[in-house]
């Protein structure tokens, strides 16, 4: 025989004992988990048997809470008319007229036109002039005011349209 075979041979002995080890420990593992199963079953068979002795003596209260569910369901409804009634009356109080914004972009170095609320840029341009003229007709379309910033970032004026054109009439 050669020697490496003897070597090999005894690897091979090793590695079936590591794993004979192995299964033994997932056998243990296995009959752990089934006795646990075993308990918690018992355990819910006991609970059960708990439980429906005490629902009968349940039932009895559970049809009075019926009847007084009924009545909040009913009070819920009642406000919930008088709710929707409120808003259907009143839905220009609470739709607020978007503005448009007039900012300096630093990364692109252009002056930017954004509606409140919206994710993108309506229009950009080289100078500050040309933004607010763009702006005034933007807003004098849609009857909407407008703010315009300094380059820095700091608030410089806020315009509404009509006041504007109000004063150049007289």
């Amino acid at each position: 025989m050669w020697p490496f075979s003897k070597k090999k041979k005894a690897q091979e002995k090793e590695n079936k004992k590591q794993e004979e080890q192995k299964v033994e420990e997932t056998k243990q593992e296995v009959t752990k988990e089934e006795k646990e199963t075993v308990k918690d079953s018992e355990e819910k068979k006991a609970k059960q048997t708990k439980s429906t002795a005490s629902k009968s003596t349940e039932k009895t209260s559970v049809e009075s809470s019926k009847t007084e569910s009924k009545k909040t369901t009913a009070k819920k409804a009642e406000k919930e008319e008088t709710k929707t009634v409120q808003n259907e009356q009143e839905p220009e109080k609470k739709a607020k007229k978007s503005v448009y914004r007039v900012v300096f972009d630093k990364e692109d170095k252009m002056w930017k036109i954004k509606k409140d609320g919206a994710a993108r840029v309506i229009d950009s341009k080289k100078t500050k002039e040309e933004a607010l003229a763009r702006v005034q007709e933007l807003s004098k379309n849609q009857d909407i005011k407008f703010v315009v910033y300094k380059q820095d970032g700091k608030f410089q004026k806020k315009a509404n349209l009509k006041l504007k054109n109000d004063s150049d009439k007289e």
